[in-house]
């Protein structure tokens, strides 16, 4: 893995907001999927679409892997200096679940659509219920990293750092 930079570059941060603003869409979307999967199992429901939902949850997936990619080549900014230690435990907690949710969904959705796997499906739908409190989690720490410790976390995934 790369020495930590002293910022992200500017790929990283748009792979960053446009995961996020995809991960939101899939949390909008999610109940006509799950009207789909009735129809998909031989079901009736009416005004379903699974496209877009599938669409996204695999550009999600190689979005999240060309991250990884960039997070191995270039590294990833320290945390704050002077930050305590329970912070950046959490942080990296965090971080971390983010991860792992960002494979597992996608993962779990396509072996549930494409290969039916519906023990897959319901892990699909309770494992997608953990990402609203670490969605929540996540902002609540940047904020407080932000306004609290004023630290200027939040810059690091606005303004890219030049040296990337």
């Amino acid at each position: 893995m790369a020495s930590p930079a002293a910022g992200y570059s500017r790929t990283h941060i748009i792979l960053h907001w446009v995961i996020a603003a995809l991960v939101l869409f899939q949390l909008l979307v999610h109940t006509g999927m799950e009207n789909a999967w009735i129809v998909q199992m031989g079901g009736v429901a009416e005004g379903v679409n699974p496209v877009p939902h599938v669409v996204a949850g695999i550009l999600i997936l190689v979005l999240a892997i060309w991250r990884i990619v960039l997070r191995l080549r270039n590294g990833a900014p320290a945390h704050p200096s002077g930050q305590p230690a329970v912070l950046t435990a959490l942080a990296s907690g965090t971080h971390i679940l983010f991860y792992a949710l960002l494979f597992i969904l996608p993962l779990s959705g396509m072996a549930a659509w494409f290969g039916h796997v519906e023990p897959a499906a319901i892990a699909h739908v309770y494992i997608q219920l953990a990402f609203l409190p670490l969605i929540g989690l996540h902002v609540l720490g940047a904020l407080v990293q932000q306004f609290w410790f004023r630290n200027g976390v939040l810059r690091r995934m606005a303004v890219p750092d030049k040296a990337l």
